[in-house]
């Protein structure tokens, strides 16, 4: 963080009449006309003062500041019209000699103009501070310390589960990878005022892309939360959510900061409900745990809009995908610990003709999709055409089976050894001496099932 000698909230804005009238930092917007704000501030003694001073402004607009109605610095240049404003920077730095920082009260005079912004916006005085002076107005990277290690922990994880979703089809896996990918882009977008000090207008797209992150992480929520589960209710639950987030665009937002913390919210609101009505139904898995995310993502919007997009988002987004690391590898236990075993889980059930026949799980060795299809491979050598494909029998968590590949599950107890070889290539030898390839996100969950067998 900065070292900061003092900061500005409080202030008074001259109003149409001429009048100064009190008021804080955050009720700033943009407006048509040029604004004039102004702080008070009180300088001790202390020898902090006698050194080099800088005054730090961060926001969308173009600035006059004065210092005592002495002026010490422009943002960019203050304009009646969008011609005759030049954008200033999105933060700038002004040294304020050593003569103006007597012991006492002083003024810190800002005449602005957001004549360049397409979009109004009702918070655009992001920072006023004073600090040891630099020759950059831009924010120091170690003020994005921790953003950034957790811009690093995300890619690497993101990436990993959306390999383990994609080669394993683990659609857990494949969702969450999503999700990180999507908050990846939204923290780049936040990080990007740490790189380029770009002219102030440009707020406005990096603002777009950290709206499409922070859409992009709630649509993977709810794309997870719909390949995840069955049943009409659980649908109905997701549509809802749907319905509740878009009727939200009908109610006008005061800023952007605020529209995209509350469309975030409203899309995991679906998937929340989804997963609370399962925890009823005792029904449990990794993402049980996304009630308990969405209550904190509410509090904390409603602490401070800014600490929840700048901070809680993703650190709470690190903590949810790298858990699933960890609930992936004790999930299938938990499965098998539930007392009664649905009729889904012991049979297939094949249609055709308008008929049902019924499958026996145990006398399927394993399981290959075929596009949209699913190929039953059985004991008896036959193979057979299931009408649904794989990732959905497997949601039926047929008894014995699990997944091993993107392409095929297995039955745990056809298996009979587990073979390698040099580059990561794994194999099962079944039985009836076919060959299953095996992917190499899911030998290690493999090979403990295997050892309790």
């Amino acid at each position: 963080m900065e070292t900061v000698y003092w900061s500005g909230y409080e202030l008074q804005v001259k109003n149409k009449s001429d009048q100064w009238t009190d008021s804080n930092r955050f009720a700033i917007g943009s407006e048509n006309s040029i604004q004039e704000v102004r702080f008070q501030l009180t300088i001790d003694d202390s020898e902090k003062w006698q050194r080099p001073v800088g005054l730090m402004l961060g926001g969308p607009f173009s600035a006059e500041i004065f210092w005592d109605n002495e002026k010490i610095g422009d943002k960019g240049m203050v304009g009646q019209t969008q011609e005759k404003e030049v954008p200033g920077p999105i933060d700038s730095i002004f040294f304020v000699p050593s003569r103006l920082l007597k012991p006492g009260q002083h003024q810190i005079r800002v005449r602005l103009s957001t004549q360049h912004l397409l979009v109004s916006d009702a918070s655009i005085f992001h920072s006023i501070w004073l600090a040891p002076y630099r020759e950059s107005g831009r924010r120091d990277l170690r003020y994005y310390a921790a953003p950034l290690l957790i811009l690093s922990a995300l890619i690497v994880l993101s990436l990993q589960s959306f390999r383990i979703g994609h080669n394993a089809g683990n659609q857990l896996h494949t969702g969450l990878g999503l999700f990180g990918f999507s908050i990846v882009v939204a923290l780049m977008a936040e990080i990007s005022r740490a790189v380029i000090n770009y002219p102030y207008q440009y707020h406005e797209l990096r603002g777009l892309f950290s709206w499409l992150g922070n859409s992009g992480a709630g649509l993977a929520l709810l794309y997870t939360c719909y390949r995840l589960t069955k049943g009409s209710l659980a649908k109905a639950l997701l549509w809802f959510g749907v319905a509740v987030y878009l009727a939200s665009h009908f109610i006008t937002m005061s800023s952007g900061d605020m529209r995209m913390a509350l469309d975030f919210i409203l899309l995991a609101l679906g998937p929340a409900l989804v997963f609370s009505y399962l925890l009823v139904q005792k029904q449990k898995s990794y993402l049980s745990t996304l009630p308990l995310f969405w209550i904190a993502c509410v509090i904390s919007n409603e602490i401070a809009t800014g600490l929840f997009l700048d901070s809680f988002q993703f650190i709470a987004s690190l903590i949810l995908i790298g858990g699933a690391w960890v609930w992936v590898y004790v999930d299938f236990d938990d499965e098998k610990e539930q007392q009664t075993i649905p009729d889904s889980a012991q049979y297939f059930v094949i249609r055709e003709s308008g008929e049902e026949n019924k499958i026996p799980v145990s006398d399927c060795i394993a399981l290959k999709g075929e596009g949209n299809y699913t190929a039953l491979k059985m004991a008896d050598g036959k193979s057979l055409l299931h009408q649904d494909g794989l990732g959905a029998i497997m949601n039926t968590n047929p008894q014995g089976f699990i997944r091993v590949h993107k392409s095929y599950a297995v039955n745990l107890n056809a298996i009979d050894k587990l073979r390698s070889a040099t580059g990561s290539k794994y194999w099962l030898e079944m039985n009836d001496e076919q060959t299953v390839p095996v992917s190499r996100y899911r030998v290690a969950e493999l090979r403990g099932l295997l050892e309790k067998r």
